[in-house]
């Protein structure tokens, strides 16, 4: 058993305790229930046993007298409770879910009374979820009845999340945006559905650019809807930021997008919780001139929460791409390894093949920096071919010595042998609009 929950009541004289036992699925897998670690409105961490629907919830309350006093009573229950609370109804919660079972009958105590409980296959259908405008919550709610209104009633919570399943996997975002003969954008996202620990992949790409920028920024936006019709009451706010690009654009430039959903504290998406409230998130791209004016354009995107067993586990630590080795400090060179290295630094990589390594040995990696002769620091040997390890777009006409296609190929075909992601949307073309819309101009997003 696990000792969760304990309270002393002095107008009753006697301990009220609760303790939980471990469900099914817990108990066959890790033995204890999980818990749940959440910052409550003080910006404390709580602890808090964790279920999901299905479940069954059992355990044992304990009443104990105080010694040398006797606790009269006139029953005692224990009801689990699923209520749905708005802001604007504090204090007056909405039942949906209400179970109740009889512990003992009316009498009195003078020892310590253990009464099991259990509530078998609980279907709870919303997850618990704390908002500025609305929360979910369960709770296990200990009644020892008495008269002339000294009834001690104690509550104990926990947490439920439910998994959803994968939703179909749809066809990539694509829109284009912006302010005529001023800015013109193309943005595009990976697809629209994602789970809670997912990174969100696409691309910015600038077709025109005639104003000054900044620079640009990622949100992730939460808005939560209370009521409805005339009633309802919308309250958004900003979950997640991340700054993608740091001074002004060209035209022809694009912006690749990372963005990783398992540091933030997000919930899934609510459609329509018990008629009362929904939960919706957006990815809201905003731009900023050098006068401080904000240009953004929202996106609505679903977050789902998936099996915790289907969770991929992070990659394994690697080093990064700029990251090269070095070559032996000690052992013979031949004049033809020296001479080809001489000659790679000075024409580049890309256009001279790497030399036979002496005594069988294997070559040494080519570094993707080389020297500048005149001494102002290291440059890149082949900026196309940097350019497609990246995984960056170069625009047209920007390659270096050689030819920038076979060094993309290159490029690409190394990573693939390397086990390496393929370079991030490198070689698509936008794609044309039917129509624009422009961007929203404001204060805030």
């Amino acid at each position: 058993m696990n000792k969760l929950f304990g309270s002393l009541v002095g107008s009753a004289a006697c301990t009220v305790q609760l303790e939980l036992r471990p469900s099914g699925a817990a108990a066959a897998t890790a033995g204890s229930q999980p818990t749940v670690s959440l910052k409550n409105k003080r910006d404390e961490m709580e602890t808090m046993p964790l279920f999901c629907s299905k479940d069954t919830i059992s355990g044992e309350v304990k009443v104990t007298p105080i010694p040398g006093k006797r606790a009269d009573h006139q029953g005692i229950r224990v009801q689990l409770l699923g209520e749905v609370e708005l802001a604007s109804e504090r204090g007056h919660p909405h039942q949906f879910l209400s179970l109740v079972r009889d512990l003992a009958p009316p009498g009195d105590l003078t020892t310590q009374a253990s009464l099991p409980f259990e509530f078998g296959s609980v279907e709870m259908q919303y997850e618990s979820y704390r908002g500025s405008q609305a929360q979910v919550r369960y709770l296990l709610r200990v009644t020892v009845s008495r008269g002339m209104g000294q009834s001690v009633v104690k509550d104990h919570a926990f947490w439920v999340r439910n998994p959803q399943p994968t939703p179909a996997a749809g066809p990539p975002i694509k829109m284009e945006v912006g302010i005529e003969d001023c800015l013109h954008i193309e943005f595009e996202y990976e697809r629209g559905a994602y789970h809670m620990q997912d990174t969100v992949l696409g691309r910015i790409h600038f077709l025109l650019v005639r104003i000054k920028l900044k620079h640009m920024e990622l949100e992730i936006r939460r808005r939560e809807t209370s009521g409805a019709g005339s009633a309802a009451k919308s309250e958004s706010e900003t979950v997640a930021k991340y700054e993608i690009m740091d001074g002004a654009p060209v035209r022809g430039e694009s912006i690749p997008i990372r963005l990783s959903l398992r540091p933030y504290d997000l919930s899934p998406s609510y459609a329509n919780v018990f008629n009362k409230f929904s939960v919706r998130y957006f990815i809201n791209l905003v731009l900023v001139d050098e006068e401080d004016r904000r240009y953004f354009k929202q996106q609505e995107i679903t977050l789902y929460r998936r099996e915790e067993e289907e969770e991929v586990p992070p990659p394994a630590a690697r080093l990064p791409r700029r990251m090269v080795s070095l070559p032996p400090a000690s052992g013979p060179t031949s004049p033809s390894a020296s001479a080809a290295a001489a000659m790679a630094h000075t024409m580049g990589p890309a256009s001279f093949p790497a030399a036979a390594p002496a005594n069988g040995g294997a070559a040494p990696a080519a570094s993707p920096l080389d020297s500048s002769p005149l001494g102002a620091g290291p440059r890149p040997a082949s900026q196309a071919g940097l350019a497609a390890a990246e995984g960056h777009l170069m625009p047209s006409g920007s390659g270096g010595n050689g030819s920038s296609s076979a060094a993309a190929a290159a490029a690409a075909a190394a990573a693939a042998d390397a086990g390496e992601d393929a370079p991030l949307l490198a070689g698509q073309q936008p794609a044309p609009a039917a129509a624009s819309s422009s961007l929203g101009d404001g204060s805030a997003a």
